[in-house]
C-alpha cells in the first residue's frame, strides 16, 4: 500500500501582525507591517493578525485577495494564489490568519489584500494590502 504525504507543511514560522484603525474623515485607514521577507528555504511562515478598532466602532475581516507572483497592490479579486492558503478569519472576525507556503523555486513576490466591515455606516474602510516577498525553496 503506497504511503500517503500529508500536504501540511511540517515546520511553520509564526509571525504576528497587529493591525491599527484610525479615521481620517469619512474614512478608516488600516496600518501595520503586514509587508515581509521570507528567506530562501525557510518554509512555511504563518501571519496572523488582529485589528484594533477605533473607539464607539467596530472592524471586522470579512475577506482576503491574493495572487502570486504581483508586485504591487492591490491584487486581483479573488484566490489567484498557489503560496497563500489556509485563509481563516476568527468566529468574531477581529482576527485572521493564512499560511504562506514559500515554496516557489524562483524568488516571488505574492501580494494580498484584507477587506474589512465596519459597524459604522458613515465610514468607509481602506483595505490593508502590502506585499510579501517569498525567498522560494532551493530547487
Amino acid at each position: 500500500m503506497p504511503q500517503q504525504t500529508d500536504p501540511t507543511p511540517t515546520h511553520v514560522t509564526p509571525r504576528t501582525i497587529a493591525l491599527t484603525a484610525t479615521i481620517v474623515g469619512n474614512s478608516v485607514k488600516i496600518s501595520g507591517n503586514g509587508s515581509a521577507t521570507l528567506p530562501k528555504n525557510s518554509g512555511a511562515h504563518r501571519f496572523d493578525f488582529t485589528i484594533a478598532s477605533p473607539p464607539g466602532m467596530s472592524l471586522k475581516f470579512v475577506g482576503l485577495d491574493r495572487e502570486d507572483d504581483c508586485p504591487t497592490c492591490p491584487p486581483k479579486a479573488g484566490d489567484n494564489s498557489k503560496q497563500i492558503v489556509g485563509v481563516k478569519i476568527g468566529k468574531d472576525g477581529d482576527t485572521a490568519s493564512f499560511t504562506n507556503n514559500n515554496s516557489n523555486k524562483a524568488p516571488m513576490d505574492v501580494c494580498y489584500q484584507w477587506h474589512f466591515s465596519c459597524s459604522d455606516p458613515s465610514k468607509t474602510v481602506e483595505p490593508f494590502d502590502p506585499v510579501i516577498k517569498n525567498g522560494g525553496r532551493i530547487t
